[in-house]
């Protein structure tokens, strides 16, 4: 009997003691708190970025330069390739008859079509040349005067020369007679269309830009191409960018871009030194350019930003200095040099109202 009770005791004790631990543990369960997601995933922002130099993409630099990226205005060139003139070609497609004799001798309406296409070619030309621009066939009105005797140096106040540039005549700048020893002619207004600068780097040597304006841009200035000199250009050396370098070298070029040193602006961190600064770029208001509509747009320069290796400097459309994405498209100002003695003559026939002088070989 006495083994029973203590047996009884003994298992009492025990529930007891299960009872009591139970208990615990649910007050402990109690005291800790739900992990959240919060805790299992840190926030982004607990993330940091170490800026790269060789980031694409330069927000404080791009801020610079509001209007790196102006796209192309369709509106500007409404003339620069005139289309043939539907109703003046009223015969171009034969009738029924002739399409049952399709290789036999052209009926007589065929005759007619060359006649009704220089007819059509002749008359945009026409009616330009009495209002002032698309021919380059002009009239002379008075003697010619040597090119180098209308740069800015000598004529501040009326330093403009028209060029024929795809059968149009645009104006170009006449900025200096000594441009190693030729005169440089800078495009007065922006080309109707913008373009980038190149897919990547904003090494300018063999750049997208560089490319265009030495191949295709070239060809259109086959009126003066003759008196066009290849230019020996300091530009900054490829191994420059990325490491805020100022290294140059010496290219050669027909038609180039012009530098934030000859623009004026000088002393930069990240740029080398590329030229001499042009006297005609000392008055701020000289920097900026426009459209052919008198927009004010931003436009490249050939110089990079070394601080980085994508970035490019241009000028805004308010005249200021910054940089941008080498992708980015801006307006271009191409520049060349002719001999300082090639003649340009005066004309009315190209500004309606107003006597200017052209230049031709």
């Amino acid at each position: 009997m006495w083994r029973y009770c203590r047996l009884f005791a003994i298992v009492t004790a025990f529930v007891l003691l299960l009872t009591a631990c139970g208990g615990a543990g649910a007050e402990i369960e109690d005291e800790l708190p739900p992990v959240s997601d919060e805790q299992l995933s840190p926030e982004e922002s607990d993330v940091q970025f170490v800026p790269d130099k060789s980031a694409v993409t330069p927000e404080p630099d791009a801020q610079t330069v509001p209007d790196t990226t102006p796209e192309p205005d369709a509106e500007l060139v409404p003339d620069t390739t005139p289309e043939p003139d539907a109703e003046s070609v009223p015969n171009t497609t034969p009738e029924p008859d002739a399409e049952s004799v399709p290789n036999t001798t052209p009926e007589p309406d065929a005759q007619t079509v060359p006649d009704t296409e220089s007819d059509t070619a002749s008359e945009p030309d026409d009616e330009a040349h009495l209002s002032g621009g698309l021919s380059p066939e002009v009239n002379i009105v008075g003697e010619g005067i040597h090119i180098g005797q209308l740069s800015y140096d000598v004529r501040p106040d009326s330093c403009t020369v028209y060029v024929s540039e795809n059968g149009v005549y645009v104006p170009f700048l006449v900025l200096t007679a000594d441009y190693g020893g030729n005169t440089l002619l800078l495009r007065r207004d922006v080309l109707p269309d913008a373009q980038a600068f190149n897919t990547y780097s904003a090494a300018y040597p063999d750049s997208a830009i560089d490319r265009y304006l030495n191949s295709e841009y070239v060809q259109t200035l086959d009126a003066v191409r003759p008196l066009i000199q290849s230019a020996d250009i300091v530009v900054t050396a490829p191994d420059a960018l990325g490491v805020s370098g100022d290294a140059v070298q010496t290219i050669e070029r027909e038609i180039f871009l012009l530098s934030c040193t000859e623009t004026g602006f000088t002393n930069l961190v990240n740029a080398g030194k590329e030229g001499n600064t042009l006297s005609y770029f000392a008055d701020p208001a000289h920097r900026t350019a426009s459209r052919e509509n008198g927009t004010a747009v931003s436009w490249w320069l050939r110089t990079p930003d070394t601080y980085y290796l994508s970035a490019a400097y241009g000028i805004g459309a308010d005249g200021s200095l910054g940089s941008g994405n080498a992708y980015n498209e801006n307006g271009i100002r191409p520049a060349f040099r002719v001999p300082s003695d090639a003649d340009a003559f005066p004309t009315t026939d190209i500004v309606q109202g107003q006597t200017v002088y052209f230049l031709s070989a």
